[in-house]
């Protein structure tokens, strides 16, 4: 069993490093937690296990909070074209049902909630930094330490960065007075991120004792996730083909084995948020995903939160080839009506509940037992989530969402689609296609889900290989992004591919067209362009640091 660092009880002592928003910054320079308390290694280690902690979004309340501003992002994927909010209604969650449909403004539950758990966890990094920079022990790992904190707080940046654009770069260093001198241009404060990571993986070890801990290769794929946002090509294929060919990461061999608890340190996982199995969910569970599971019989009260559109499950047709339809899987026959016997991709049986296709290994997914509003008729459940019901390690009842799977933010499959985009955006299509063609055979080399009476496959399954004829910079283009929204689906990437891809109004509106006679509510939704690709800043944070936060277009 691999080592693994508590991040899950959050120790008294972070107490302290806990201010509100517009406190981040405001935080002198000191060498001790509070006044008289002398820092030891023992302090010094739970203050930078805090800091990890903060990568569960678990502050303020357990629960409330922490769905509203998830580390997984799920909520950003219902703000792209792949999924619908789901729940009881509409009316459900409506600031996530805001989000869903582009009426959110600046008072919006989740963009508050989402810069708090940032910002918090921010925070935190901050201050352990100033800690560790005063502590003098000779035999503290202080390098390392410090690198990992650097790291971390790269990450938290850079989620930040993603979800609001305009964000002031936030460090050990600065005061909010220093701060409110100048607005930072959202290319400068990437920079300032990618300076983090690279002072991360310059200092950070291979590997560590504790699996937990972030390593030399985390912090190249970040950096190679990183210059694949800056479209800086060359700088992300050199880090990408760090953690390639290190010889430590690959694909795991079966698709529907990532939301395993045996796969969830596996071969594939490069930056994992560390969750536990316990019977109390508020202690160690992935409460940020704790709406997302079916309502069934399975599940009995299942929320049934985050359901694939139908736009994403129809992208899982494939031709004859086995090759996706990119620009005509929308017409026809949904892949979920009863007429269509045509192929498609299986990883949608991996990665969705399918009318009449059985649920992991446990139960069959059919309507109306497993659906909880017509608001949400095309409710296609994700499995990656949550492990099977029938695993005795399962929590048992509710909430069922609050599964003690750890949640992957980069996984091996995505390095290698960091380096094909790459490759591609630089001219090298050609070598980008055996790096896609990979991941795809991975998908088809694993076993394919079943029937229900278990005598033939599901679907008809029939993906293939691209081949070399053909392929051009545009075709390899199409073949890149289809494989991202195929491979990762529900991982909450899709939007932020979009902003990067700059097609995000294009693709939305397409979607809201035509997808506004199978959603009815979704009739008469705009997505409007150099707005809602993010997240309005709080304007309860503006209100009070009006010269240090600059508000988002159109909020």
């Amino acid at each position: 069993m691999r080592t693994q660092i508590n991040i899950f009880v959050i120790v008294i002592l972070a107490s302290c490093l806990t201010y509100s928003c517009t406190d981040v910054l405001d935080v002198e320079p000191q060498g001790a937690l509070v006044e008289g308390v002398e820092v030891d290694a023992q302090i010094m280690d739970k203050l930078i296990t805090s800091v990890y902690a903060g990568l569960t979004s678990r502050f303020i309340n357990l629960h409330h909070v922490t769905f509203q501003g998830p580390t997984s992002n799920w909520i950003a994927d219902v703000r792209s074209d792949d999924a619908y909010k789901g729940g009881g209604g509409i009316v459900d969650q409506v600031p996530i049902h805001q989000c869903e449909t582009y009426t959110l403004n600046a008072s919006n539950d989740i963009a508050y909630n989402k810069w708090l758990n940032l910002t918090w966890a921010i925070s935190r990094v901050n201050n352990a930094l100033r800690t560790l920079d005063a502590y003098q022990n000779p035999n503290y790992p202080k390098a390392t330490r410090s690198a990992e904190l650097r790291f971390l707080r790269g990450h938290f940046m850079f989620d930040l960065l993603r979800n609001y654009n305009h964000v002031p770069w936030l460090d050990d260093k600065t005061l909010a007075t220093d701060a409110s001198n100048r607005q930072y241009q959202p290319s400068e404060v990437l920079a300032k991120i990618i300076e983090d990571f690279k002072a991360a993986y310059d200092v950070l070890p291979t590997t560590q004792p504790e699996s937990a801990r972030v390593n030399k290769l985390t912090a190249a794929a970040y950096l190679a996730k990183a210059y694949t946002e800056n479209k800086q090509w060359d700088e992300a294929i050199k880090y990408a083909d760090e953690v390639i060919n290190s010889g430590k990461f690959g694909l795991i061999k079966e698709f529907e084995d990532l939301a395993t608890l045996e796969e969830e340190n596996g071969r594939e996982m490069v930056f994992t948020v560390q969750f536990a199995y316990t019977q109390n969910p508020d202690l160690g569970h992935n409460i940020g995903n704790i709406l997302n599971v079916t309502y069934s019989n399975v599940y009995p009260g299942g929320d049934d939160f985050y359901l694939g559109s139908q736009n994403l499950i129809n992208a899982f047709k494939t031709d004859q080839n086995g090759l996706p339809l990119f620009d005509t899987f929308n017409e026809g026959n949904d892949i979920t009506d009863s007429s269509y016997s045509n192929n498609i991709d299986p990883r949608l049986d991996f990665t969705f509940g399918r009318p009449g296709v059985p649920w992991k290994k446990t139960g069959v997914y059919t309507y109306p037992e497993w659906r909880r509003s017509l608001d949400y008729e095309r409710n296609y459940s994700s499995k990656k989530h949550i492990i099977d019901a029938g695993d005795p390690r399962i929590h048992n009842g509710l909430p069922w969402g609050a599964s003690g799977l750890n949640f992957c933010i980069i996984r091996y499959a995505e390095v290698l689609l960091w380096k094909a985009e790459a490759l591609i955006e630089s001219g090298k299509a050609n070598e980008a296609l055996p790096l896609i063609n990979e991941v795809r055979n991975r998908a088809k080399g694993s076993t394919y889900v079943r029937s229900v009476d278990g005598t033939k496959p599901a679907g008809n399954y029939n993906i293939g290989l691209y081949p070399l004829q053909n392929w051009s910079q545009d075709y390899a283009r199409k073949a890149l992004r289809m494989e991202r929204r195929l491979e990762l689906a529900m991982e909450g990437h899709r939007l932020y591919d979009l902003n990067r891809w700059g097609i995000t109004a294009q693709t939305i509106n397409k979607y809201l067209v035509e997808e506004a006679s199978k959603t009815p509510y979704l009739n008469g939704v705009t997505f409007t362009e150099g707005k809602h690709e993010y997240l309005p800043i709080p304007q309860s944070e503006i209100d009070k640091a009006p010269s240090l936060y600059k508000q988002n277009n159109g909020y």
